[in-house]
């Protein structure tokens, strides 16, 4: 026969069975930190995943980008990147890449977000710590892929100091000036692409793929990129992701004239043109069978002047400084961010942004 518990085993039973869920609790991974710099990740499979990213400045605005190589021949590649001041939360912006990649074997998908707003008092400029998440690809292939989350820091700039910056330019198209071509290697992501000087280049574009090639860009410089065949794409983009395009014509793009108030702009063709840093010239192929070999040249034009932010450390007032540093897994990224903390990004071809409110007052 069995014999009852006495007082003291059931009291014994209560405590252990109250303390399991907060033993399962405790024993939860708590949310990765974000520093600035290059991290590698995988893309959730199950739902969203989500980092802390902490600032080590006051009022500074916070840059983050997502890019990887997707599993291409697909109708649409989705996904969204958003940063909040909670899990879920994307008051402080969001951004996602979504197209079609047939004929494209390995397609780079990237997509961008930042904290940037006009309001010295916004959440999310006041908040010592946002959070990022990263959500679920909409194709299942793309589920559980390798990605690169790239993260920058920036100081902050008052409202008196930006209403002082001179309004961009809108440069006009100038054919930069050949010279004798030498041949290199184009990259196939952010973290191979060849950082370059101006002058002409003889890379070979691969059918179904991107030719990446990197050169450093200041505040009021423009870039120049052209090709020996116009029946390729090529596109500019910025150093926090984002597309920077002036003009982008068959065979040739400019981009825009590097301005801190491009951020200001709902232009998604300008955005990416808001910090002095590497720039990426891509160039694609559509509908090629073979690889093409061209022969790209590159010129830059504009001195730095009265689009130098007055930042409140001033921490940009020089010139940009370059470095290489490690990825995660040993790959390198190449950064060019005058300065201050700094993560050179590539973009995709297409890259659909919202950004946090900026009206006053908000």
């Amino acid at each position: 026969m069995d014999r009852p518990l006495g007082r003291l085993s059931r009291l014994l039973l209560v405590a252990l069975l109250v303390a399991l869920p907060a033993a399962a609790r405790g024993a939860a991974p708590e949310t990765p930190v974000l520093t600035p710099g290059s991290h590698r990740t995988t893309l959730p499979a199950d739902g969203p995943r989500t980092f802390r990213l902490e600032r080590t400045a006051p009022g500074s605005t916070l840059h983050v980008a997502l890019w990887f190589t997707g599993a291409g021949e697909s109708v649409g590649e989705g996904v969204r990147l958003s940063l909040g001041t909670a899990a879920g939360d994307e008051r402080c912006g969001s951004g996602a890449v979504f197209r079609p990649t047939l004929g494209e074997p390995a397609p780079l998908l990237v997509t961008t977000v930042s904290s940037w707003t006009d309001t010295a008092e916004h959440p999310c400029t006041t908040a010592d710590a946002l959070t990022v998440t990263v959500g679920v690809p909409s194709d299942p292939a793309d589920r559980g892929r390798t990605a690169t989350l790239l993260v920058h820091e920036e100081p902050a700039l008052s409202s008196y100091a930006f209403e002082l910056l001179d309004e961009p330019v809108t440069p006009g198209w100038v054919p930069p000036p050949p010279t004798d071509p030498r041949p290199l290697e184009a990259g196939r992501t952010p973290a191979d692409a060849p950082v370059v000087d101006d002058g002409s280049y003889e890379i070979t574009v691969r059918p179904g793929r991107t030719a990446l090639v990197a050169l450093p860009l200041d505040w009021d410089q423009t870039l120049r990129a052209q090709t020996s065949d116009d029946t390729l794409a090529v596109h500019v983009l910025g150093p926090v992701l984002g597309a920077s395009e002036a003009t982008a014509e068959p065979g040739r793009a400019q981009s825009q004239v590097v301005s801190y108030r491009h951020r200001d702009s709902y232009d998604v063709t300008a955005a990416g043109g808001s910090l002095a840093g590497v720039h990426y010239v891509l160039v694609s192929a559509p509908g090629a069978r073979r690889a093409v070999t061209t022969t790209l040249t590159l010129a830059r034009s504009g001195v730095a002047g009265a689009g130098i932010p007055d930042y409140a450390d001033g921490s940009l007032r020089t010139r940009p400084t370059a470095s290489v540093p490690e990825d995660d897994d040993g790959g390198r990224t190449p950064l060019l961010v005058g300065g201050g903390i700094a993560a050179a990004v590539a973009a995709l071809l297409v890259v659909a942004t919202r950004r946090a409110a900026r009206a006053r007052g908000r």
